[in-house]
């Protein structure tokens, strides 16, 4: 062997020695340990030791540790039982309070920002307002006495979008909310078949209804109104597009009797929107909260009264337990008979339980206007004729007076189309068609949450003629029950997220929430169990040095 190799194996030797006296360095400072985490020992023992071995031959030398102390209440611990606990009481307590109830308590509460009150204070656009007028074909020949009746044909739909927004909202110490409610149409161009400019002719409702309501005043009265309606030419049908019919229906005979009878004749615009939308804000107080649940959002106060001051039977008048239809109780239950409130009926309606329905997942339940809503006890002896105006004669059955809403103005509510009603409404009216899946009216409702999913309110305005001798030409048209225009509100469902909501609130949470809180009491045990498991019985791994001094070629 030269030199050079001799020196390579002494450096190398020399670097191994160093290795083998750094493994043998001092233990770990057991004291130091300690005093860092003083928590609870499990395992006492002595510090670690090293020993380290050579040898010659190919082999190797191990050092282990015995066994010692493992630190318990470290930071990862701490939060890993904390989690544990958490685990363990929210399963605990979600077996009693359950996640639906809870969220059910937490809608009835309307709290500001929750998607509850948010969705009712600005309500989605899903209602849509479809109008259908009725242009008369044979006025010329009606007026000459040639037909005895009135040819009907309907025009429509005009469709509109009912916009409702909730301001001025105020809650109240005894567990209602007061809100101001306002409507208003917009048009809707892109589905309405027919343009507004477009004409149609109509009967003179302005001059009808003033004769009607006229027709049991005094000779001398009656006498002056046909005066009025000589010198001004008044024509008993009127040429008029669908615009004006709807905002700006009006007539010279309305603007001088306003002039003469400021009274008799309070609004100039006869038009069928304007009438109804000129002033659709009204105040109304509902209950609220889970001590309401049974009656929730049903009205307490209308206008800051307890009725609507119309019908002498308080029964009737009363507006208390009913609903404006954007959302009703909780559980609703087919045996419930939920109450409608809308103003331009002027009453409030009942639906009752016909059948369920499915839809989007779920089973909701299908309400109706009954049959016999408009009936009087002469038809259906079960009924109170409580809706009736002793300042107007008796209508026939199929007809709700509606004159105290609209100046005493002789309007009658029905069905469209005299769905339902006497066949002596049509003794004097042709080309009324009446079907019950047209012009019927119904609700689907979930029955879990009370939020209504599909409508289609619908009612008919009629003029009701009352006997008008001594009129002239009004005559022809004495004891006739003449259809003005039908409505539907149709509500055409609900925006995605509220569905996806309401499905799992309905069918996924009542069906999970039991497992949920289950799977949860048994994680949170098991990470206790296991928490405890290694408190007891825990160690650190045994640390091991090998140093081999065999790493060198044979000198040989």
């Amino acid at each position: 062997m030269d030199q050079n190799q001799r020196n390579y194996y002494k450096t190398n030797i020399a670097a191994l020695n160093l290795t083998a006296a750094l493994v043998k360095s001092e233990p770990l400072n057991e004291k130091e340990d300690d005093a860092k985490w003083p928590c609870l020992e499990v395992v006492s023992g002595k510090g670690l030791s090293t020993e380290t071995s050579s040898t010659t031959s190919r082999g190797e030398t191990s050092n282990a540790s015995n066994h010692a102390r493992k630190p318990f209440c470290t930071i990862g611990n701490s939060f890993y039982i904390f989690s544990a606990l958490v685990l363990f009481l929210v399963g605990s307590i979600t077996i009693v309070y359950t996640p639906f109830n809870i969220l059910m308590n937490e809608r009835l509460k309307m709290v500001r920002g929750l998607p509850a009150y948010e969705w009712w204070k600005n309500p989605p656009d899903e209602v849509l307002l479809r109008v259908y007028l009725f242009n008369v074909t044979n006025s010329e020949r009606f007026e000459n006495g040639i037909d005895s009746k009135l040819e009907l044909n309907e025009i429509g739909p005009i469709v509109f979008r009912e916009l409702l927004r909730h301001s001025d909202v105020r809650f109240n110490d005894n567990g209602t909310m007061t809100y101001v409610a306002t409507r208003t149409a917009v048009f809707l161009p892109e589905m309405t078949n027919i343009s507004l400019d477009s004409n149609l002719i109509l009967p003179n409702f302005a001059a009808l209804g003033m004769a009607s309501y006229l027709w049991d005043a005094s000779y001398f009265t009656r006498y002056g109104f046909k005066l009025m309606m000589e010198m001004l030419d008044t024509k008993m049908f009127i040429k008029t597009s669908i615009n004006d019919c709807l905002w700006n229906l009006t007539d010279p005979l309305v603007q001088k009797a306003k002039t003469m009878m400021p009274g008799l004749v309070p609004e100039e615009n006869m038009g069928i929107l304007y009438q109804i939308y000129n002033k659709f804000t009204d105040e109304v107080t509902v209950f609220m909260g889970p001590e309401n649940g049974r009656r929730f959002f049903t009205v307490d106060k209308y206008h800051g009264k307890s009725n609507l001051g119309i019908w002498e039977d308080s029964k009737c008048d009363s507006v208390q337990g009913s609903s404006e239809g954007v959302t009703y109780h909780q559980f609703v239950s087919k045996n419930d008979t939920l109450k409608y409130l809308r103003k331009t009926m002027c009453r409030v309606t009942p639906l009752k339980y016909k059948n369920e329905v499915t839809k989007s997942g779920m089973t909701m339940y299908k309400f109706i206007l009954p049959n016999n809503v408009f009936s009087h006890p002469q038809t259906d002896p079960s009924l109170e004729d409580c809706f009736h105006n002793p300042k107007s004669t008796p209508l026939l059955s199929g007809l709700s007076d509606v004159s105290p809403c609209y100046y005493d103005f002789p309007i009658a509510a029905s069905f469209p189309h005299f769905l339902n009603g006497d066949q002596a409404l049509v003794k004097s009216i042709s080309g009324l068609k009446p079907t019950e899946e047209n012009h019927g009216s119904y609700l689907i409702v979930e029955p879990l949450t009370g939020v209504p999913v599909e409508s289609r309110a619908r009612s008919q305005s009629n003029l009701v003629m009352h006997p008008t001798s001594g009129f002239s030409n009004i005559d022809k048209f004495s004891n006739m029950t003449i259809p003005m225009f039908w409505a539907e509100y149709n509500q055409v469902g609900l925006p995605w997220y509220i569905t996806t909501l309401m499905y799992f609130t309905v069918n996924v949470l009542p069906c999970t929430q039991s497992i949920g809180s289950i799977v949860m009491m048994i994680a949170g045990l098991a990470m206790i169990g296991k928490t405890i498991f290694d408190a007891a019985f825990g160690y650190k791994k045994p640390l091991y040095s090998y140093s081999s001094l065999d790493l060198l070629p044979s000198i040989s």
